[in-house]
């Protein structure tokens, strides 16, 4: 993941630079939706935590990568508008 912020003299492109934030998101999901999916099962699994407790981890891990999804979903609806307005 790219973790610095190019100073304004060395900026790239804006296509350029949500190309390498598209790249890095998907890292993100993919590591977002493993650790919830691991949580909620560790949880459920577990005899001290209740069915209520092991309900609200799934619940909110699964909004968790929903919030995911509909972020990457944007991101790429904004590469297409910007893609239209270069070919423009």
């Amino acid at each position: 993941m790219t973790d610095d912020i190019t100073p304004p003299e060395e900026q790239k492109p804006v296509a350029s630079e949500l190309l390498t934030l598209t790249d890095d998101f998907a890292g993100f999901s993919a590591d977002c939706a493993f650790y919830c999916d691991a949580l909620a099962a560790i949880a459920e699994d577990l005899e001290d935590v209740d069915d209520y407790t092991g309900y609200g981890i799934r619940r909110y891990s699964d909004t968790l990568k929903e919030q995911v999804i509909l972020m990457d979903r944007r991101i790429h609806e904004l590469q297409r508008r910007i893609a239209a307005q270069t070919d423009a």
